[in-house]
This record gives C-alpha cells, sequence and structure tokens, in this order.
C-alpha cells in the first residue's frame, strides 16, 4: 500500500542541471536569431527609405503636372530651405512648387512653399545622387526632368545601408530617373559597407 504523506511531501522543481540546460538552450537559440533579425531590421530601414524618396520624386512630378509648373525636390537639413554642395540626401529633403527657378541651384523664393518636408533617415542610411541629381531634382509641368535652366536631365540617386548586416549585394538601391522623368529602382550589387558616394 502506498503511503500518501510521501506523495504529498514531494519537492515540485527542477533541478539544477535541468535549469543550465535550459539556460543553454535558450543562448543557442538566441544567438542563431539575433543575426537574422539584425538583418530583417536592416532591410526594412533600407526599403523605407527608398520608398520615402521614390513616393516623393513621384508625388513632385505629379504635382507638376497637375498644376501646370515646375516643382523641385531638394535636399534640406531644415525643411525650409535648400541645401546646396554639401551634405547628403540623408539629411532629409523638402519638395515645394518652383516657378521663378532663380539662378542654378534649388532655392525657395518670395511666395513659393514647401509642400512637404521630410526627416533625415536613420544613422545608417546613406542617400547621394550622381552628378545631375546631387543637390535636387526638378520636374517641369510636362512631367520631365529637367536643371533649373532647362535643360533635360537624367540621374541616379543611391539609397545604402551600412550595416554589416547586409552584404554587398543587398545594401543599396538605385532610383534611376530617365530623360522623361520616370523614376525606376533597381539593386544595386557590390556595394561596400562605406556606401561610397556616386
Amino acid at each position: 500500500m502506498t503511503d500518501l504523506t510521501k506523495i504529498g511531501n514531494r519537492n515540485h522543481g527542477f533541478t539544477l542541471i535541468e535549469l543550465m540546460l535550459v539556460v543553454s538552450l535558450l543562448a543557442i537559440l538566441t544567438s542563431l536569431a539575433v543575426p537574422g533579425f539584425q538583418q530583417a531590421i536592416a532591410s526594412t530601414r533600407l526599403s523605407t527609405a527608398t520608398n520615402e524618396l521614390y513616393t516623393s520624386l513621384l508625388q513632385a512630378r505629379s504635382e507638376a503636372t497637375r498644376r501646370g509648373t515646375r516643382m523641385t525636390v531638394c535636399k534640406s537639413n531644415n525643411g525650409t530651405s535648400c541645401l546646396s554642395g554639401s551634405g547628403s540626401w540623408s539629411t532629409g529633403w523638402i519638395g515645394f512648387a518652383d516657378p521663378t527657378r532663380a539662378g542654378s541651384t534649388p532655392s525657395i523664393d518670395s511666395g513659393e512653399t514647401v509642400s512637404f518636408v521630410v526627416q533625415p533617415m536613420p544613422a545608417a542610411i546613406s542617400i547621394s545622387g550622381n552628378t545631375n541629381v546631387v543637390d535636387y531634382v526638378s520636374y517641369s509641368a510636362d512631367g520631365r526632368s529637367k536643371t533649373l535652366t532647362g535643360s533635360f536631365t537624367t540621374g541616379i540617386i543611391r539609397v545604402c545601408s551600412t550595416s554589416s548586416a547586409l552584404s554587398n549585394d543587398t545594401r543599396a538601391r538605385d532610383l534611376n530617373i530617365n530623360i522623361a522623368g520616370r523614376i525606376t529602382i533597381t539593386k544595386a550589387t557590390g556595394v561596400t559597407s562605406a556606401c561610397p558616394a556616386l
């Protein structure tokens, strides 16, 4: 016959060995999951920045044709004026109606107002344009990309992640702007984590 007093006195818990085994398994699983999680975060930040710039350029082109006036998107670190000659698109950008086009560098002149402001990108995101679009992209009333002096222009703006979680073949996207003003996104390969300027 079973002594019922002994059954009620049993200790219910884990031994030290069982606890150490569970902690070890959790540590192994965490070490496997963290790199994948970091890669997912870096990839999402890259996609978000690329889509933000793509959407801004599409909005400016659409507004130019809808309003029948030139629209300009330029890099800006304060949300109220264009940044020319220095800095990167990563500091943020603005879009504005630009009917006067005074000079060869973009500026918000009297009577012109900012249509949209995009805040700075995360620190691991670098955005740079080649010579034609280093400071701005401007669309005429027919939706074509042009310089401020009226010449047709094309260009590439590269959005790049400096994160070590991404490989050299997955860290950058190029926004290609053709002479008609259309924008296509392509994956740039062989780009190092230094994200060199175009």
